[in-house]
């Protein structure tokens, strides 16, 4: 009678399978449910908009009239989504929830590689557990998305010592250059580690252009993709004679102050508290491992993690020094980050509980206390994309399919539209743009519009704009008062700018156009419309700027 001898590997192989499934299938729980509930961002709704102009060839992501300072790629993976389902929310968020489900398996997996099951299910446990994390992951854009590519080209650097893992996994970690620029500080420390660890000239020379040579194909394909760089600190400049001037400066955006950046710290604690408090008693449980013996012990023996952790504290820094102009912004941009925090947190976690100093009372209360922090941010969700009360019972998604239902009622498809507002509303109805730099934002007129065609240049446009689009050529108007009222009170903290401009706004709109419709099915804000009465008698009725207009451009609209 054969024996067959099982590996000892294969009850603990099947616990991690089984226990992943199990927190895949929590992940897509909350995934598909946040994916219907969270509020439309603006963020989202103009990159959806851009995306899908974009991967259906109407723009080109470094026009003139684009803003340009962001990477391309997420914009034509999502894109293709709207070109495929029509400008459909659901669509692109089930895309973010189906990078989201891959990327809690990759860090399992990429956790267990480097300390074991118990470390590979925890990892992919925390970072399910995280619901304002999930909730991000579930938005239609580039938040689940980035974090993949970052830990897929980890797990293959870290996978062994090859000359084919250190190239292939610096040229994943390399692409993240057409990613976002957030994580751009990412690659230097990429391009010298991986030309260290080369054993040959050959695989150094490889490992160097597979960070190098992408980026700088990017740039001499067409000197237009060199506004990406205009909000870059120090290379900047370089491209400011080109025109490409800083959004920031164009919107004259203040430095917020040591009391307000505190308090966005404190909001930001709140979000996260779960985590944050899971990290406090890490770090005081190591610290009290590390004194009691004397030594870093197992904590600071695995180079891997260690290079995991410092990734995430170099990065993690980066965020408040990229967007110390206000902290708020640190609470999305987080979100790319925490898994390399989960792998981390998950072998910590399971060498505590290898460790044989730990009594059973201690490792009973560990067990309660990780089994606390992992259920209740599943339900106490901090996200503010999450709507509460009266907000929530309005439906915000299917609100903002109904409200671009009646304005496509309204509004032709022909007309030649301005617009001034939040575009969530304006892209669902499946009207086409007039004039592409309203729809990158809604507060892309300039308030500092010194140099029009630098201006226009940059994906923005000034006042010069706005006599002739809403003086001459726009049909239509779609306003959104709420929109105008913080513009003038000064969203950026210059009212007494801004109050002037949506002054003449509000007289042009009454000179030359009547309101005929007023959407208001969205909870957030409303639309006004109107409609064209008149023109000046002496105006031009084309779209063909007169000679000797500053900054004038042809309108363009796009189906």
């Amino acid at each position: 009678m054969r024996v067959v001898r099982r590996s000892p590997s294969a009850p603990s192989s099947r616990a991690f399978r089984l226990g992943l499934t199990l927190i895949l299938l929590v992940f897509l729980v909350q995934g598909l449910t946040l994916a219907r509930l969270l509020v439309p961002s603006h963020d989202e709704s103009n990159f959806l908009f851009v995306s899908y102009l974009a991967a259906s060839g109407r723009v080109g992501l470094f026009d003139d009239n684009m803003v340009g300072h962001r990477a391309p790629l997420p914009y034509y993976v999502f894109g293709a989504t709207q070109v495929l389902f029509e400008r459909s929310l659901l669509a692109a968020r089930a895309l973010g929830v189906g990078f989201g489900l891959a990327l809690v398996l990759l860090t399992g997996l990429l956790a267990r590689r480097l300390g074991g099951t118990l470390c590979g299910l925890l990892a992919a446990a925390i970072l399910t557990a995280q619901g304002a994390i999930v909730a991000y992951y579930s938005l239609g854009d580039y938040h689940a998305l980035l974090p993949l590519v970052m830990i897929a080209g980890l797990s293959v650097w870290l996978g062994g010592e090859s000359p084919t893992r250190n190239v292939t996994g610096a040229a994943i970690l390399g692409s993240l250059f057409f990613m976002r620029s957030h994580v751009w500080p990412l690659l230097p420390p990429v391009l010298v580690y991986s030309v260290w660890r080369a054993r040959s000239p050959g695989e150094r020379l490889l490992a160097g252009s597979a960070v190098v040579a992408p980026p700088l194909v990017f740039f001499l394909w067409d000197p237009r993709h060199l506004k990406i760089l205009a909000s870059v600190p120090l290379v900047g400049g370089l491209v400011r004679p080109l025109g490409y001037v800083p959004f920031v400066l164009l919107d004259a955006r203040p430095y917020r102050d040591l009391e307000y950046q505190l308090d966005m710290l404190i909001r930001l604690g709140r979000r996260y508290e779960f985590l944050a408090l899971l990290v406090a008693v890490t770090v005081l449980a190591v610290a009290r491992r590390i004194r009691r013996t004397r030594g870093g012990g197992p904590f600071l023996a695995d180079a891997r993690v260690n290079l995991v952790a410092a990734i995430f504290v170099y990065m993690l820094g980066w965020l408040f020094v990229m967007f110390r102009m206000n902290f708020k912004w640190i609470g999305m941009y987080f979100a790319s980050l925490v898994p390399l925090l989960a792998v981390v947190l998950g072998w910590v976690w399971s060498r505590l509980a290898a460790d044989p100093a730990v009594s059973r009372r201690a490792r009973a209360l560990s067990g309660a206390f990780l089994a606390a922090v992992l259920l209740l941010p599943i339900y106490y969700n901090r996200n503010p994309l999450i709507p509460t009360g009266e907000i929530r019972a309005a439906d915000p998604v299917r609100a903002v399919s109904a409200a671009g239902a009646h304005l496509a009622r309204v509004v032709p498809r022909e007309a030649r539209v301005f617009l001034f507002g939040a575009v969530d509303v304006y892209y669902f109805s499946g009207l086409p743009p007039t004039w592409i730099q309203q729809i990158t934002n809604y507060d892309t007129l300039a308030v500092r519009d010194e140099d029009n065609w630098a201006t226009m240049r940059s994906g923005y446009y000034g006042m010069p704009q706005v006599e002739r689009w809403l003086g001459i050529e726009a049909d239509y108007a779609v306003i959104s008062p709420e929109a105008l009222n913080v513009f003038a009170e000064g969203f950026h903290g210059h009212p007494e700018v801004n109050r002037p401009k949506v002054a003449r706004i509000r007289a042009l709109l009454a000179e030359r156009f009547e309101q005929i419709d007023r959407v208001a099915e969205y909870p957030y804000y409303s639309y006004e419309v109107y409609r064209r009465v008149s023109r000046p008698a002496t105006g031009r009725t084309s779209g063909r700027p007169a000679a000797g207009d500053a900054g004038a451009a042809t309108p363009r609209q796009v189906s």
